[in-house]
């Protein structure tokens, strides 16, 4: 793998890294879907699909009547099964800088809008009169929490009035900042960093692996 391949892979998640860790370092927890969150981390890897996959299975004989023309279809199938995976999918709620605490009861006070009798029993919570029950995910921090639904999704309407709550809920609320955040920044520009050297310090190589890259 060239120094080009190498940032290509790389420069996408380094970015990733430091979205997350800014988000960490916020007052304000950020609430959102796992269709965004998943979206979200395959933009992320898409370098690595491009100097991974797609070099695998490149198509040689259509790059060689249309070159260059051949990566928008290659990235638009990315993002296609991208798009088909994340909808069929569970549908879950994140948040990310709230505590297990704070997340249970601020999405107990948004279920509660959509369905008054909502309550959690242990790790689930359920919204009897919509028919939703939802079960607490493990996941790699204690400041990030998520919940899916248990089984099929019957009640789409109750379900996005759920979710529009859980963020409004979810910007009201405050929580502590994490030093973790700092670490995730440093990771990603140090990333950033080791990506990108070569290629501005040899700017000549880089352009003609790109040309490489692109028309071969």
């Amino acid at each position: 793998m060239n120094s080009l391949q190498v940032a290509i892979a790389s420069v996408p998640l380094a970015i990733y890294f430091v979205l997350i860790g800014t988000i960490r370092l916020r007052s304000r927890p950020l609430v959102t879907s796992g269709w965004r969150d998943m979206l979200t981390l395959g933009i992320a890897c898409s370098g690595l699909a491009a100097v991974g996959p797609m070099q695998l299975f490149f198509p040689t004989h259509a790059a060689s009547r249309w070159p260059g023309w051949v990566w928008l279809p290659m990235f638009g199938l990315y993002f296609l099964a991208l798009l088909i995976v994340t909808m069929w999918s569970r549908p879950r709620l994140i948040a990310y800088g709230m505590s297990k605490s704070q997340f249970q009861a601020t999405l107990l006070t948004a279920a509660q809008t959509v369905d008054p009798n909502a309550s959690w029993y242990g790790e689930v919570l359920s919204l009897p009169g919509s028919g939703l029950q939802l079960s607490a995910e493990s996941t790699l921090g204690y400041y990030v929490n998520s919940v899916g639904v248990v089984g099929t999704l019957n009640n789409l309407p109750d379900w996005l009035k759920l979710e529009r709550e859980f963020v409004k809920s979810g910007s009201r609320t405050t929580c502590t900042p994490g030093k973790t955040g700092w670490l995730m920044i440093a990771v990603g520009l140090g990333l950033l960093l080791l990506a990108i050297s070569p290629v501005v310090n040899d700017p000549e190589v880089a352009l003609t692996e790109l040309r490489k890259l692109m028309f071969r």
